[in-house]
């Protein structure tokens, strides 16, 4: 099966040269049809910026500095901003993460929802107007006709992050690409979004894009996961199987971050330290800094992608498939 998207060697930097920095560092993964890849990894990993590149979204102090980014076989990144604006909400939609200031607040949501769908779906006013009313009361918004006629300020966040959810779902996208999507919303509430979505991946084959800190969410709905750290890839592989036995010493402290609720702890693990901020002026593993066996470790430089079983690589110098250090008793 071809991949729906395929990111080779991605790597994006802010500013120029000679104070240029490098944020995500040749970045590569698929997405199938119909699957829900996962990216995970802390704030400031390069998650975000590498799922802003693929709809050409990126800051204006950033830019591309190799890579491609293959949507059904077609380079994105050589795409100019008229053939970009046809993908863009059609093809492709994406829920933002920033959702206060994701909508434009001297439009109404009506307005806002409608306009998608009346471009790229050529529909009438009228049934755009249907179509996101269902929207709107799919992912739990009472009254939602009234909703359509109030501006952004007049709702609140959790209100707001299900427009943006319904605006990103209305034209039946393809690709879907999640960043933290039920952030704002309530437990009850999240398991009602990330179920619609799952109910529509099966209707309609739409592939998922998911960016989160809830590793409860990647285990319940990813199929696959990508772990960053630092800008780059360091693990990857089936969801079940990452989760159960990582081999990377961040997946592992990642894992050992996640409160246990069938087991009672004298308190939280965190890792120690922060992703540093120039993690590009780094040589060899951008986590040897905060790694807890990097005494063990028997070499410095990144060491290249090893499959660990089928489907599963990691970037690792402890691991070894005869014998494992990382803990995963987590």
């Amino acid at each position: 099966m071809s991949s729906l998207l395929s990111i080779r060697d991605l790597t994006i930097a802010f500013g120029r040269k000679p104070s240029q920095s490098i944020v995500t560092d040749r970045v590569g993964f698929d997405i199938q049809p119909g699957e829900i890849l996962s990216l995970v990894g802390e704030s400031g990993c390069g998650k975000s910026i590498t799922a802003m590149s693929i709809l050409g979204l990126l800051p204006r102090q950033a830019s591309v500095l190799s890579g491609e980014i293959l949507f059904d076989g077609k380079d994105l990144l050589k795409l100019s901003e008229h053939e970009l604006d046809l993908i863009r909400g059609n093809d492709i939609s994406m829920i933002f993460q920033d959702i206060m200031f994701s909508l434009n607040p001297v439009f109404t949501i009506g307005n806002q929802l409608c306009e998608g769908m009346i471009r790229h779906l050529h529909l009438s006013r009228d049934k755009a107007f249907k179509r996101a009313v269902d929207l709107l009361t799919r992912t739990g918004l009472p009254n939602a006709d009234k909703v359509m006629r109030k501006f952004p300020h007049q709702l609140s966040g959790g209100q707001r992050q299900r427009v943006m959810i319904s605006m990103a779902l209305a034209c039946r996208p393809r690709l879907l690409i999640a960043d933290e999507p039920t952030t704002a919303l309530d437990v009850t509430i999240q398991m009602q979004i990330m179920n619609l979505l799952q109910s529509l991946r099966r209707e309609t084959g739409m592939s998922i894009l998911l960016i989160t800190h809830d590793i409860g969410l990647v285990n319940e709905f990813a199929d696959r996961v990508v772990v960053m750290y630092a800008g780059q890839c360091i693990e990857t592989g089936r969801t079940r199987d990452v989760l159960a036995r990582p081999a990377h010493a961040y997946t592992n402290a990642l894992l050992q971050s996640v409160p246990d609720v069938y087991r009672v702890q004298d308190h939280l693990y965190s890792i120690p330290g922060a992703v540093p901020e120039r993690y590009d002026r780094l040589r060899g593993c951008r986590f040897a800094p905060r790694c807890p066996m990097v005494s063990n470790c028997p070499f410095r430089k990144l060491p290249d992608f090893q499959e660990i079983e089928p489907g599963h690589y990691s970037r690792c110098a402890n691991f070894s498939k005869e014998n494992s250090h990382v803990n995963t008793n987590h």
